[in-house]
């Protein structure tokens, strides 16, 4: 297994606690009022969106390496 495609598992798994995190922030502050769950649900979900940025973009430039070291061995 290519160490791009570890760290591409690690990122997903990153994204999926990150939401889950939010979602329970968000439904604790629903629960119980407390102003500090819900600043960690938006800073989470904020880093969620991050990590998805990141993720998309991490992609496109494998997917373009690949595609420029295909092309070099022609």
């Amino acid at each position: 297994m290519a160490l791009y495609h570890f760290h591409r598992v690690l990122i997903g798994a990153a994204i999926l606690f990150d939401f889950l995190f939010t979602f329970y922030a968000i439904r604790q502050f629903n629960l119980t009022g407390d102003s500090m769950q819900l600043w960690m649900g938006i800073i989470s979900s904020i880093i969620t969106i991050g990590l998805v940025a990141y993720l998309v973009y991490f992609n496109r430039k494998l997917a373009l390496l690949n595609h420029m070291v295909s092309h070099r061995n022609d």
